[in-house]
């Protein structure tokens, strides 16, 4: 009984410091040192047609294992993107804004444990 005690409890303390070890990572990341870069394709946004979303990271390492959601506020009900990992820390997806104004739209990036959101205005015609 006591052999299974001391087994079980290496095994806990192996698996604590595996945990602290991956979660280092990006731990000294703030979420100010994070800018988002946010192009669109055409760059000039009409309503009614779909545009190409795409936002490059820096300040922090992004790899496939990120996610990042386009998040849009429109007529007082949010609407979701998910976007898809192009390499070099960017990311891309497509969405048909359905009329002409000043959207606002959240960029949420989670990686490594820690989530970050930028604001973006978007302009469309």
């Amino acid at each position: 009984m006591k052999r299974q005690f001391i087994a079980l409890a290496v095994v806990m303390i192996a698996i604590a410091a595996l945990m602290g070890c991956s979660s280092e990572k990006q731990a000294d990341i703030e979420a100010a040192d994070v800018q988002a870069v946010l192009t669109t394709k055409p760059e000039r946004i009409q309503a009614g047609d779909p545009v190409e979303l795409r936002v490059a990271f820096s300040g922090i390492e992004v790899t496939n294992e990120a996610s990042v959601t386009f998040d849009f506020r429109t007529e007082e009900k949010p609407k979701m993107v998910n976007a898809s990992f192009d390499g070099d820390g960017t990311f891309a997806g497509e969405f048909t804004f359905p009329e002409k104004g000043k959207y606002a739209m959240y960029i949420h990036l989670y990686a490594d444990g820690i989530h970050v959101t930028k604001k973006k205005m978007v302009d469309v015609q």
